[in-house]
């Protein structure tokens, strides 16, 4: 199936690479002095929304007040800490993904809520770990390069523009509900990948769902 398209779009956080537990405990540092309890289950609803959304969830449900720059900028610098301290991974079947996009001429390209700032942090750690992602993906469209985030159609119309290809000749995989209505509305083919924090969201949106990257191929 993969080989029927001629691109292959990857999220970020979560289907790139493994860092969805680790931004969980990014938030529970970050807020360990308004003394609020920010589980893990707590924090699923935040998979594929921006920092800024998440910010007004926890405003909303906590009632505690903050200021929201100083936070982010808190946020950026545990961040950068926490991912070089990390055992940080790629997600498994990540690495046959690309080789058989290699082999098959198909353009690789990644799309992210995350900033760039985080790009750049996980693009290193990557690099020292495994291999360029700067040499294996054509294409990265940052949360701070499109007016509208994910769940609207422009991040995945960005990505696709500059591919140079046409929307239903992209792969696109997902593990958020705003991920998948962004690539579907884009005109993409979607993939849905079910992890152990994402099991509560209805993924019908999806063209496909899958439990293990290794299943596209």
């Amino acid at each position: 199936m993969i080989n029927n398209f001629k691109a292959i779009i990857f999220d970020m956080d979560g289907v790139f690479i493994d860092t969805e537990t680790l931004v969980f405990d990014i938030f529970r540092h970050v807020f360990e002095p308004f003394n609020i309890d920010l589980s893990n289950e707590y924090q699923y609803k935040f998979i594929g929304k921006p920092f800024s959304s998440n910010l007004i969830d926890i405003h909303s449900d906590f009632g505690i007040e903050f200021d929201d720059a100083a936070l982010r900028d808190k946020f950026d610098d545990v961040y950068e800490e926490m991912l070089t301290a990390s055992p940080l991974s790629v997600q498994a079947g990540v690495k046959d993904i690309i080789k058989n996009a290699q082999q098959n001429d198909q353009k690789l390209a990644l799309c992210t809520t995350s900033t760039r700032h985080h790009v750049n942090a996980v693009f290193t750690k990557v690099r020292e770990k495994f291999f360029d992602p700067d040499q294996i993906f054509g294409v990265v469209t940052t949360g701070d390069m499109v007016r509208h985030r994910k769940p609207h159609p422009e991040p995945y119309l960005k990505t696709v523009d500059k591919l140079g290809v046409a929307p239903k000749d992209c792969l696109v995989l997902e593990d958020s509900i705003t991920g998948i209505q962004s690539a579907k509305a884009a005109g993409c083919f979607c993939v849905g990948l079910r992890q152990p924090y994402n099991q509560h969201i209805n993924f019908d949106a999806a063209d496909i769902i899958v439990s293990h990257l290794d299943q596209v191929l």
